[in-house]
């Protein structure tokens, strides 16, 4: 079982994982954007990157859920999925070495499953292990310091990449990212793993160094939650059936419909900056898109805090205005100047704060036992799978002239308008004490 740790340095180790994951998952668009000069890589295909990246995450997310409160072991799972996410970056990195053809989109499909794959782990683990040792007020700051970190991941990885290219041999830079990754896989892995312990229960008042228990595996049947507010705190892994309540489901669709705009914006980014405002492949594009991700770095603790003291409904309706009004005043301000990139600084504020958001909302509509499954069915079936359609149905209105982006952009503003109204449909949650157990 994962051992017994502090909530210190459980949110050290959950930071140190979202910063890996998701400086390796958002370089993934960065690959894109490089891949698309070459002559045999064509819009169609990146649409088909894209779709295989976000696919493999969403199908493999909800089995990653469900294992987890099954084997109460997800920091040591959590390892795991940072190690196949970094051997996705080795295998883009063969991809890049070829010359072109069909071993190049070969390579590159398989880079974009495996990827996918490994990105399927972090989120619903890690917002497990926070949501089980941290509660009440607390726990929307704990998730927006962790995202941040997770932000922070995004915003350097494609500048970093750029200046490690100057130094190291081109595309040999993409091997170090693969090797920090590992590294940190086999941190995470072990920082987690002990021989099984007795259970115990920490209390909300616990010191934030006590050691808080992994939560152990169990088949106890849970009681269903209801759809407004939280169930009671539970020690076995929920069922199926007592995760699937009527707020799960609607949060879902949210997600769904939210991440379908915004992801649909944020991977064709790089693209468009490329293509469409002359910043080619070069420092500039990186610059531009760290610009992008580094807004959630201040956004996301900001919306954890917000989170902990208004409706969370309104906080996540309000993002996602933001993010439309904001892509909006993006595409009305010409060229690539310090004013472009100050909207693209706001539309990352508002649109990379998905994990405070909504994992925050995820514990007051389930039992504790179905935290894993439940951040699966939101982040995973919603916010990723909502993420694999949205460069989808911007890549069939770019069809092969990447000119239409901004009309593309455009749409998908209008889509998160309804995400925002869309929220409405949850209720309220009612706020409930929770075990401090880390598990």
């Amino acid at each position: 079982m994962d051992r017994q740790i502090g909530r210190r340095r459980g949110l050290a180790l959950t930071s140190l994982g979202h910063f890996i994951n998701d400086g390796t998952v958002f370089f993934v668009p960065v690959m894109a954007a490089i891949v698309a000069h070459r002559p045999d890589v064509s819009p169609t295909f990146i649409t088909a990157l894209f779709l295989a990246f976000y696919a493999s995450t969403a199908v493999l997310s909800l089995f990653v859920g469900r294992l987890a409160d099954r084997l109460g072991r997800p920091g040591s799972l959590m390892g795991i999925g940072l190690a196949i996410l970094s051997a996705g970056l080795l295998v883009f990195y063969v991809a890049l070495m070829q010359a072109g053809g069909p071993v190049l989109l070969g390579t590159l499909l398989a880079a974009a499953v495996l990827t996918g794959a490994g990105a399927a782990f972090y989120h619903p683990l890690g917002g497990s292990l926070l949501q089980a040792a941290f509660e009440g007020r607390s726990l929307g700051l704990a998730l927006g310091v962790n995202g941040a970190l997770g932000s922070l991941g995004r915003a350097l990885y494609p500048s970093l990449y750029f200046v490690a290219a100057l130094v190291i041999a081109g595309y040999g830079s993409v091997v170090v990212f693969a090797v920090v990754g590992l590294a940190a896989a086999l941190a995470i892995w072990l920082g987690t793993r002990a021989p099984a312990q007795p259970r115990a229960h920490a209390t909300h008042g616990a010191a934030a160094g006590t050691p808080i228990a992994a939560a152990a595996p169990a088949s106890a049947a849970a009681a269903p939650a209801s759809a407004g507010a939280s169930a009671p705190a539970r020690s076995g892994p929920a069922g199926t059936r007592d995760v699937l309540t009527s707020g799960i489901l609607v949060l879902t669709g949210v997600a769904f419909l939210r991440s379908v705009a915004t992801q649909g914006i944020a991977s064709w980014i790089p693209t468009y900056l490329s293509t469409q405002r002359g910043l080619g492949v070069s420092s500039d594009l990186g610059l531009a898109v760290t610009v992008m991700y580094a807004a959630a770095v201040i956004g996301q603790p900001l919306f954890g805090l917000l989170v902990d003291r208004l409706d969370k409904r309104w906080v996540l309706a309000g993002a996602s205005l933001g993010s439309a009004a904001t892509i909006l005043a993006y595409l009305a301000v010409s060229g690539s100047g310090w004013a472009g990139e100050g909207w693209l600084f706001a539309f990352g504020f508002f649109t990379f704060s998905g994990f405070p958001l909504l994992l925050s909302l995820v514990g007051d509509y389930v039992p504790r036992g179905g935290n894993s499954l439940a951040n699966a069915l939101v982040w995973g079936v919603g916010s990723t799978a909502g993420g694999a359609l949205g460069p989808v149905l911007v890549g069939a209105i770019v069809g092969s002239d990447y000119s239409r982006l901004g009309f593309a952009f455009t749409l998908a503003a209008g889509a998160a308008v309804v995400s925002a109204l869309a929220t409405m449909l949850l209720r309220r949650p009612t706020r409930v004490t929770r075990m401090a157990v880390f598990g």
